[in-house]
């Protein structure tokens, strides 16, 4: 019973220390490794914020989440076939609405097909491999964890698009690009588009705000 309290403990601090290394990779990448960019985003963030932290990161830039898609709809389809996770088909389930979303807004038909073929390919390599043979399906399984969090590290250290709508904002000093990290009671939080420039803008120093759908 203590080694199993432990190795949970272990499991937990492991996830704690990967969500903190996430979070600060995705500051940095969004205020361009500037510290005082990076300081600055880091107090508007709240707890609570971290599940659309994490869920925008992967929808804030097309390019990413076209190929994170075709990279773990099949594999996430390989583990639930290949173990009998209980959590699994769910994960399996909320990817596949993930693609279908991202196929009808952006007309990738070709996305699913990739997403199929590779599942293809990894179904035909486990077939030809006896149970006790190593091979990349076997390891592929038997690291499923670290591959999908290495993946999610280095998204978040690349991607430097916020988590957090792109909008055109009419100021009374000219029109912006920016992103809106936080609203408070009279001021806007912005990182300029072009610059990453953080901004804090006045109520009164704000005509107008359009969220821009293309990104």
């Amino acid at each position: 019973m203590p080694a199993v309290t432990t190795e949970k403990s272990g499991a937990g601090t492991t996830l704690t220390g990967a969500a903190v290394l996430f979070v600060l990779l995705r500051l940095l990448a969004v205020s361009g490794y500037d510290w005082h960019t990076t300081f600055a985003l880091l107090h508007t963030l709240d707890l609570e914020d971290a599940p659309g932290l994490f869920l925008g990161t992967f929808m804030a830039d097309r390019r990413i989440s076209t190929v994170l898609l075709i990279l773990t709809v099949p594999l996430a389809a390989f583990y639930a076939a290949a173990t009998r996770s209980r959590t699994a088909p769910l994960v399996v389930t909320v990817l596949i609405a993930f693609l279908v979303a991202h196929v009808l807004t952006y007309h990738q038909w070709w996305v699913p097909a990739l997403a199929v073929v590779l599942a293809l390919a990894v179904a035909v390599v486990a077939a030809r491999r006896r149970n006790d043979e190593p091979g990349p399906a076997k390891f592929v399984l038997h690291r499923i964890g670290w591959i999908v969090g290495g993946m999610a590290l280095i998204v978040a250290a690349v991607v430097s698009t916020p988590w957090v709508p792109r909008e055109h904002i009419e100021t009374t000093s000219g029109p912006i690009e920016a992103y809106v990290v936080e609203t408070s009671p009279g001021f806007l939080k912005v990182l300029v588009a072009d610059n990453q420039e953080f901004r804090i803008l006045r109520d009164d120093e704000v005509r107008s705000r359009v969220e821009l759908t293309d990104h």
